[in-house]
């Protein structure tokens, strides 16, 4: 045992593998964790102004388990005979009473005007086509985007789904702020894993240097004392 702890370059032989499998581990962590399943995508559409303009990009978390009201949700259109992916801010979840009344500046929710200060132009009813009072079933959302004046959102699909409402099953992740500390702490993780591989490949060529020039030592010694014990060669 002793013998091997002295070969030359074998302490940075194993410091390479265990640095190897811990940047491996924090790569693997911070690339899917930080960069798979909390992708930043594109804003496609004005629906969601002034928060989150058209063209412009949102990280969102497709690990959510919850969603709660004023989050900003990603989710499968389809529910609404649309095709792609929506984004909308989420008023409403089950069991919530939503409602408008033309000449009331804002929406009601569960009895009590609803202070919404993410609007365009600070006018929630704008672009409400008529007056609603809606009880979103359990497990289900009321979604409208910020730029109310330009949102083709559950107010216009009363008739497509219960109240306009979208099943929590649709939803595919949420708005993550860039600066949340579990995203800024997995996206670091993948650097940091990948300066740890960097680390464990110049460890791991320094190692098999060694020993290599210690082989090739060994090897002229070895040569030398053979060449040694030969007799001298006469004319």
């Amino acid at each position: 045992m002793g013998k091997r702890d002295g070969e030359p370059g074998r302490r940075l032989r194993v410091a390479a593998v265990v640095l190897l499998v811990l940047g491996g581990v924090l790569s693997c962590v911070g690339g899917l964790g930080g960069y798979f399943f909390m992708p930043t995508k594109v804003i496609p559409s004005t629906n969601m102004q002034p928060t989150h303009p058209r063209g412009g990009s949102a990280v969102f978390n497709l690990l959510i388990t919850e969603v709660h009201r004023g989050d900003v949700v990603l989710f499968d259109a389809s529910v609404w005979g649309e095709r792609g992916m929506f984004v909308e801010r989420v008023v409403a979840v089950g069991g919530d009473r939503i409602a408008y009344m033309p000449g009331v500046g804002k929406l009601i929710l569960n009895g009590q005007p609803l202070d919404e200060p993410y609007v365009l132009g600070g006018v929630p009813v704008a672009g409400s086509p008529a007056a609603f009072d809606v009880t979103v079933p359990e497990g289900r959302l009321f979604l409208l985007g910020d730029n109310r004046g330009n949102s083709a959102d559950s107010r216009y699909r009363f008739g497509e789904t219960e109240g306009g409402t979208v099943p929590l099953s649709a939803v595919k992740g949420a708005v993550i702020e860039r600066g949340h500390p579990l995203l800024v702490g997995l996206r670091s993780a993948l650097f940091v894993g990948v300066g740890v591989l960097a680390v464990a490949s110049a460890s791991g060529i320094a190692g098999l240097r060694l020993r290599r020039r210690a082989e090739a030592a060994a090897a002229q010694a070895a040569y030398a004392a053979y060449a040694g014990q030969l007799p001298p060669q006469g004319l």
